[in-house]
């Protein structure tokens, strides 16, 4: 009995030693104790962390859609939407993100039904409504615009985003937008996540 009440208080002692309210002490540092407990936390967790940035499709934005007409991209959205900006003549980039989205969705109808592919094109020079058209045409739920400089600078600047011609060649951001029914940017893929991570964050934008 005697034994088994020193054990106890040992062990008391030991706990009091190394945790005070709020810390955790590890190695003669005191961290604060939610700190260890979210970061335990986010190792389990399985879910991306959604959350709205202050940038997105603005409402007055005009553009050339694949139509050949001027149209607002927000009245393309649906409830899940995937943003990111090319162009058809992209060697790398444009192909590839188009694959692994085509990849993520494939065999999935409910899941492209609630999608809308917004794909922009920085080529202000060369592009045409036909090219775009031409290049989504494998994807029913993508739509292709175009416009000006002025346009499509308008457009970068509402996500932050960016594009230049240097010497003939274009670049530009590689960012995979995530948006909500209201165009607001709710989550950033990078051009090298793999098709799983977007599939799972359009399965989690439907819940």
């Amino acid at each position: 009995m005697g034994t088994s009440k020193n054990a106890a208080n040992a062990a008391r002692r030991l706990w009091k030693s190394i945790v005070t309210p709020g810390f955790l002490r590890v190695g003669g540092r005191s961290t604060p104790l939610l700190l260890w407990i979210s970061i335990a936390m986010a190792g389990c967790s399985e879910k991306l962390l959604f959350q709205e940035m202050p940038l997105g499709l603005k409402a007055d934005i005009e553009l050339t859609a694949d139509t050949g007409k001027r149209e607002k991209p927000v009245h393309s959205l649906k409830q899940i939407n995937l943003l990111f900006f090319g162009y058809t003549r992209c060697p790398d980039f444009c192909p590839m993100t188009l694959h692994k989205i085509k990849s993520a969705v494939e065999g999935d109808t409910a899941l492209q039904q609630k999608l809308s592919l917004l794909f922009i094109s920085v080529d202000v020079q060369n592009e045409k409504a036909a090219d775009l058209k031409s290049y989504l045409q494998v994807f029913p739920y993508a739509r292709g615009f175009t416009g000006s400089r002025d346009d499509i600078a308008a457009v970068e600047k509402a996500f932050g985003a960016y594009s230049k011609e240097d010497q003939g060649k274009l670049s530009h951001s590689l960012y995979l937008y995530l948006l909500n029914r209201e165009g607001k940017v709710i989550y950033l893929l990078r051009h090298d996540d793999p098709v799983k991570k977007i599939r799972q964050a359009l399965k989690q934008a439907t819940e």
